[in-house]
């Protein structure tokens, strides 16, 4: 489907091979690096479609986000972190020492939690680079300055307010080595798939790689499988009877309150207590959420996450389970699921 932009009538598409590049699910989260468009249409759409899902569970978060009340978050790179910066809280205690060897080069998941666990004992976090960086901030990290700058922060002289924000997701719409899912004709790459090479913990830069490769291999598949315009092509059917979707202040409130439940309980720390209670909510926001369209497929993705989430009896990569906290071998194996039921 797509809307005519002029008329704001739907449009359905009808196509021989369809490609989902629509991005990753970061809007299902009060903190988040991603933009606005991260409302996982691909996925939802593809899993009320049937196709099968893989990974759900693994959703990253970046440990050093720009704490300024942005929406998105900017980013604070990692490499200020590789020039020697620190987190300190509040108190000035330098934390990441007690808890890995590696402290604030440790891997994403465990800066993200340390700090998720500072914030939760009522603790905030700074990155301090005054010492390691210092003047020399503005040339080599003239981004990072310039979000700060703006918001009247001067990282040469003060420490840099971070908090974890969710970054990019493992899991999504299970492919092969050529981007098919699991439904003939259907197509998925990027953040929206889930190739299964970022494994339980996505590496920094990898995604990039993925897409390019990806990107390629879904092309020159489809190219040679599935010609893009065959005798039976039919032009786009105007669907009239196709509701638009509410906007307003009933719909902000719902995502809103979505993006917290799942932040809370499905986001850093996990378990089965919080697990439940957010899919509780959730079910309470589908039964009112009617054919809005962002709002009806973040709670799609966010209930695929949730119950792989409460599955998954581990902890492993990004999930990490407070009331399983080891990691267990025998659970070393990617997830599978489809949506139980359509909303």
């Amino acid at each position: 489907m797509a809307r005519d932009n002029a008329t704001g009538e739907r449009l359905e598409l009808r196509a021989r091979a369809t490609v989902l590049a629509t991005g990753g699910v970061g809007r299902l989260y009060r903190f988040t690096t991603n933009p606005v468009e991260a409302t996982a249409d691909g996925i939802a759409m593809a899993a009320r479609a049937g196709a099968l899902l893989a990974d759900m569970e693994f959703v990253q978060f970046h440990p050093t986000a720009l704490a300024i009340g942005r929406d998105p978050m900017p980013l604070v790179t990692e490499a200020v972190r590789g020039e020697g910066a620190t987190l300190v809280n509040d108190l000035g205690e330098r934390f990441m020492t007690a808890i890995h060897p590696d402290a604030e080069l440790a891997p994403r998941d465990v800066v993200a939690r340390a700090i998720f666990e500072q914030q939760q004992r009522g603790r905030t976090v700074g990155l301090d680079a005054r010492s390691a960086i210092g003047a020399r901030f503005p040339q080599a990290f003239p981004t990072v300055f310039r979000f700060c700058i703006d918001a009247g922060i001067d990282p040469r002289v003060q420490n840099i307010p971070v908090a974890p924000a969710a970054h990019y997701l493992m899991g999504g719409v299970a492919v092969d080595e050529w981007g098919r899912t699991s439904l003939e004709n259907l197509w998925a790459c990027g953040e929206t798939s889930a190739t299964g090479v970022h494994g339980a913990n996505r590496l920094a830069s990898n995604s990039l790689l993925e897409a390019l490769v990806y990107g390629s291999r879904v092309a020159t598949d489809v190219a040679n499988v599935r010609p893009w315009k065959p005798s039976g092509y039919t032009p786009p059917v105007r669907a009239r009877s196709i509701p638009v979707p509410r906007t307003g202040a009933a719909q902000a409130q719902a995502i809103n309150d979505l993006r917290n439940v799942m932040y809370a309980n499905v986001g850093l720390v996990r378990n089965a207590g919080g697990l439940r209670e957010a899919l509780a909510r959730i079910a309470e926001l589908e039964a009112g959420a009617g054919e809005d369209g962002p709002l009806r497929n973040l709670l799609v993705a966010g209930r695929l996450i949730a119950e792989a989430a409460l599955e998954r009896h581990e902890s492993r990569g990004s999930h990490y389970r407070s009331d399983y906290p080891k990691t267990d071998e025998a659970l070393a194996k990617r997830s599978f699921s489809r949506l139980r039921s359509v909303a």
